[in-house]
Formats: C-alpha cells, sequence, structure tokens
C-alpha cells in the first residue's frame, strides 16, 4: 500500500484540480442552501424570508419562507462561515453574508473536497486490486473521473458529490464488517439526498436475510443520531417530524402530488442509461466498460447478492419513478451520482481483467474528458430541461468561447482564455505527477 506521504500527495494534486472551478453563480439550488446559512448566520434562523427572493427553491410554510433542501450540506458549510464572519474575513454585500464568496466555499466544500476524497479512494482501491495491470491505477482512478459529469458538478454547492462520498465511505465500513460506522455514514449520506437511503436500507434488510441480527441492530443505532436529527429539524421545519420541506414547495416544481412519483417509465430508463440527454453512460462512458467486465467475471447468482449492484438497480429506478428524472438544468444525470461513485469503486478494478481492454478504455475515457473540460468552459452545468441534445446543440457551437468566469485566476484577474488553457496545462502536469507517485509508491522487490 502507499504511504500516507503518497497518499497525502495525491490527494493535494486531486484537491488542486478539483478546485479550479468554484462555481459562485445564483442557481436556485445552491442559493437555497446559501440562504440557509446566511439566515442563521445573520438572524438566528432558519427562514429565510429576507432572501427567498433570490431562489425559487423554497418551502413555504405557516407564512415564512425556508430552504426546500437536504439540510446537511449547508449544516456542513455553516460553522466556516460563522467563524469567518466573526474573524471578520467576510465583506457584506448586497444580499448581506450571501455573497459568492459564500457560494464558492460551499462549492470547494461539498464538490471540490468530495471528488478528490473520491478519486484517491478508488487509487487506493485499484492499487489493492489483484486482477491484472493493464492499466496503471492513477490512470484508472483518475481520468474516468475527469472525463465524466462528477467532474462537472467538483466546485459546485450541491449535495450530490458530498452525499456520494458519504455513502462510499459507509459502503468501504460495510466491507470491513463496522455496522455501526455503516449506519452513521449512510444516515449522513441521506441527509444529503433523501433518496439514497436506498442502499443503507438494502444492507440493512440483507443482514436480516442473513440472521445477522447483531449488526443489523449495530447499522441502526449508527444511524439513530441521524434520524433523530432530521425528525427533530423537520419538527423545527414543518411542526410534524416526518413532513419534509418539500412536501411545502413554495412553487409547484414537480407538477403533480407525492413529487411527481408513479412507476418506472421506459423513457425515463433509456434518458437516463444511454442518451445523450442524462444518460449516465454517455456522460461516464468508461463506466459501461467496467460494468460489463464486472458482469462477465461474475456468476448470476452471485450478481443478485452484490451490494452495490442491487441497490444500484433499485435506485435508478426509484429516480426512473420521479417525475423530475431528469434533475432539471443538469450536464448528465446529476441525481445518479452516488450510483456513479459506488459502481466505479465496485467495477472499475474488473477493466484490468483484459488487457485488450487498454484501447477501448483510452477512448471511452478521451470522449469523456473531451466532454466534461468542453462543457467547464461553456455553460458548466446550466444545459435546460428541454434541450434533449445538449452536446451537440449547445456545447461544440459555443466550444472555443471560454465563457466560463468561475475559476479561481480568472477571480484573480487572468483573462478565462488564458485560465481556461493554463488548467489544460496544469491537467497534463498533475497527470504525470499522479504517475510518478503511483510508480514511487510501487515497493521494489530485494
Amino acid at each position: 500500500m502507499p504511504s500516507s506521504k503518497h497518499i497525502a500527495l495525491f490527494f493535494a494534486i486531486n484537491l488542486f484540480l478539483c478546485s479550479w472551478h468554484l462555481y459562485d453563480g445564483m442557481n436556485d439550488n445552491i442559493v437555497s442552501r446559501a440562504t440557509m446559512v446566511t439566515a442563521i448566520v445573520e438572524h438566528h434562523t432558519l427562514n429565510i424570508d429576507p432572501y427567498h427572493d433570490l431562489t425559487g427553491d423554497e418551502a413555504l410554510i405557516h407564512g415564512h419562507y425556508y430552504s426546500d433542501k437536504a439540510p446537511l450540506p449547508a449544516l456542513i458549510v455553516l460553522p466556516f462561515w460563522w467563524v469567518a464572519n466573526e474573524l471578520g474575513w467576510v465583506s457584506p454585500g448586497e444580499n448581506g453574508l450571501l455573497t459568492r464568496g459564500l457560494i464558492r466555499l460551499g462549492g470547494f466544500i461539498c464538490g471540490s473536497l468530495p471528488l478528490a476524497i473520491i478519486i484517491t479512494l478508488l487509487w487506493l482501491r485499484l492499487r489493492r486490486g489483484e486482477d491484472g495491470h493493464a492499466i496503471p491505477a492513477w490512470m484508472l482512478a483518475a481520468l474516468p473521473i475527469y472525463g465524466s459529469f462528477l467532474f462537472v458538478f467538483s466546485g459546485a454547492w450541491f449535495g450530490h458529490l458530498l452525499g456520494a462520498v458519504l455513502m462510499l465511505f459507509a459502503f468501504i465500513a460495510f466491507e470491513r464488517g463496522s455496522l455501526w460506522l455503516v449506519g452513521l455514514l449512510a444516515g449522513a449520506s441521506v441527509v444529503c439526498e433523501y433518496p439514497l437511503a436506498v442502499f443503507p436500507a438494502f444492507w440493512f434488510l440483507s443482514l436480516l436475510v442473513q440472521r445477522n441480527w447483531r449488526g443489523a441492530a449495530q447499522l441502526v443505532m449508527g444511524a439513530l443520531p441521524l434520524v433523530i436529527g432530521l425528525l427533530v429539524y423537520n419538527s423545527t421545519l414543518t411542526g410534524d417530524p416526518f413532513s419534509i420541506a418539500y412536501d411545502h414547495e413554495a412553487q409547484d416544481s414537480f407538477g403533480h402530488n407525492a413529487y411527481g412519483i408513479g412507476l418506472p417509465s421506459l423513457k425515463a430508463l433509456w434518458g437516463l442509461t444511454f442518451s445523450d440527454y442524462r444518460g449516465i453512460f454517455f456522460y461516464m462512458p468508461a463506466l459501461l466498460l467496467s460494468l460489463i467486465a464486472l458482469i462477465r467475471a461474475r456468476a448470476a447468482r452471485d450478481l443478485w447478492r452484490d451490494p452495490i449492484l442491487v441497490p444500484v438497480v433499485i435506485d435508478l429506478l426509484v429516480i426512473c419513478s420521479v417525475g423530475m428524472w431528469w434533475g432539471g438544468w443538469t450536464f448528465g444525470p446529476r441525481h445518479l451520482t452516488t450510483v456513479a461513485v459506488l459502481l466505479a469503486y465496485r467495477s472499475f478494478p474488473s477493466i484490468n481483467s483484459s488487457k485488450a481492454s487498454r484501447w477501448v478504455f483510452g477512448g471511452l475515457a478521451a470522449f469523456g474528458l473531451f466532454c466534461a473540460f468542453a462543457a467547464k468552459d461553456t455553460h458548466w452545468f446550466s444545459f435546460p430541461t428541454e434541450q434533449p441534445h445538449p452536446m451537440t446543440a449547445m456545447v461544440l457551437p459555443t466550444l472555443g468561447h471560454f465563457n466560463t468566469l468561475m475559476q479561481w485566476p480568472v477571480v484573480v484577474g487572468l483573462p478565462p482564455v488564458v485560465s481556461s488553457i493554463a488548467f489544460l496545462v496544469v491537467f497534463i502536469a498533475a497527470m504525470f505527477a499522479l504517475r510518478w507517485i503511483d510508480r514511487s509508491s510501487v515497493p521494489t522487490a530485494p
């Protein structure tokens, strides 16, 4: 295994790359979390009445407005912004403490940091693998992630990447038998994104099927603090511990009752898998190769007992049943972020079972990198719901305009075109650095 020094350096390089683009725009989803943090720091309340005109993602409860989001991504950023304000590091703007600096901070903590951790955990998983070495571990860990919709959402204050890294840690704990920790981490993940409850629910049921009563009890006890915290939060907002903010949308975001939940549709299934609209295999193409390799390497009876594959299918069907399965304005299937991360962790080692996969992997990774980098330099994740072909209709026609301003070198005065070119140069240099770390951390034979 790599030394702690090698791991820290590998992580630091990826964190630098994942933090180059820090989104600071007024996206409704992101601003909804920022209003909650600002309201608590400025007015010591959860209601966002002074700022509610800044976002359409809000709940109206007993005459007051609240953020409608799962609370953990906002609560994690809260102490950092509170300390920054107390130390006088924050200058209020036209919307008080709801500034672009707050939005960038949320993007770093909930977007950049989780993705860098995910890449590092993938690398460590691949270094432990015994599946051959057709593709180096650093390459298999980094290129498919940067060449995916996951990288497009790094640096943006959504809850998906934070929920994904917490669930990944929960799965690692599940593999190691630390079941109380599984409950704690999975519970925290669910408080980032409610549909992720599918994963701990499946693991709990699998323990019951195995008659592992003690393990099932440990999982529940680990999750209990998060469950109680969420019930208290719901009660504070709505007066009902089992009623979440989404039950009180100020605007009819779902179009009908019960969050638009119905039966899974074939249109949604195609749209979330292979289509160029929101398909996970289009916006993370190397994942298809690894999944095929994993399925080929496993017996059919094992697939149905797999702790990742089965809940992934269930979660996909759940999202296919929701009225807004497409995820609004987005690049790729953002609601399948955790699905993508867990599948990558589970299946990427299987790619190395065949040396012939190297060339296929290289082509898929290159295509993914082109799509993700082009999106970052044009529209980022702002692709309208009604646009069925975002890449060909929006990205390719605007490629080369470098109209993204949300890069930290631009914030300090560098022109966007120079910053974008500099990122490509830095990225290539960083890949050589990861290669060196990977090679130098391999013990030499005596």
